[in-house]
Order: C-alpha cells, then structure tokens, then sequence
C-alpha cells in the first residue's frame, strides 16, 4: 500500500525531513512506473533516479551524523550499504525478468517499507542525539 509523507515521519531537521518527503515521492514514482509496465527503459530510469536520490540524502545524512559526532555513525551507514545492495538486486531482477506486479511490490518494500522503518527506527536516534547533545542543533 502506498503511503504518503505524514509529519509523523518527521525527525525534526527541516532538510533531512524535506528529503525524506522527495524520497516517498520517488518510491510513488518507481512502483508506478513498475505496477503500469510501463517500458523498461521508463522503469530502468526511475531506479536510476532513486539509487541517485538515495546517495545523495545518505550521503546528506551522514554528513550530520559526523558533524554532531553520532557514535552510530558506522553502524548507520552499513545499513545505507544494505539497501543499496538490495536496490542493485532489484534492477538486475528487472532487467532479467521485466516490470511485473512481484517487481513492484518489492520495490514498495523496498523504497517505502524500508524507508518508513529505517527513519523511525534509526534516524529518530540521530537526531535525538544531535538534540541532546549540541546546542547548536537547527530542529524543529
């Protein structure tokens, strides 16, 4: 099932929950693109576009984890690697195979699902320790 950004998942820094707002919209996208078999190259692009959103807001935040000193930081980052590892097998399931509705629902899985649980298992932490431990932190 599709779900929408809701201020529930919110962790409380304006970019990184801007971001997360643009990484729903990109699973929409990319389960779309699947679901209505749409030509594979349509379809090849959309997870081109969410490996390429996904580095950039990793790479965004793990920025802050090293700039507010997040002890989890390694740890965090193995599980960016995950879900690339698992976007990659994705697209070569996709070239093999071709857009079908098992191709777009672990895509839902895998782009929403996993991002759902990773911000309000995991993120939540990092910026509850950025609150916590720096004054300087821009939180809403």
């Amino acid at each position: 099932m599709l779900r929408d950004w809701s201020d529930v998942y919110s962790v409380g820094i304006a970019e990184i929950d801007h971001q997360h707002q643009g990484f729903f919209e990109a699973s929409h996208r990319l389960y779309q693109r699947i679901l209505e078999r749409e030509e594979l190259q349509a379809v090849a692009e959309a997870l081109t576009f969410m490996r390429d959103y996904a580095a950039s807001h990793f790479s965004t935040e793990e920025s802050f984890m090293r700039d507010h000193a997040y002890p989890a930081l390694a740890a965090h980052q193995a599980l960016h690697a995950a879900f690339f590892k698992r976007l990659d097998a994705l697209a070569d399931d996709l070239a093999t195979f071709g857009p079908s509705q098992d191709l777009a629902d672990r895509a839902l899985d895998l782009t929403q699902d996993w991002l759902v649980d990773h911000i309000t298992d995991e993120d939540v932490l990092y910026a509850l320790h950025a609150r916590t431990h720096a004054t300087d932190v821009a939180v809403s």
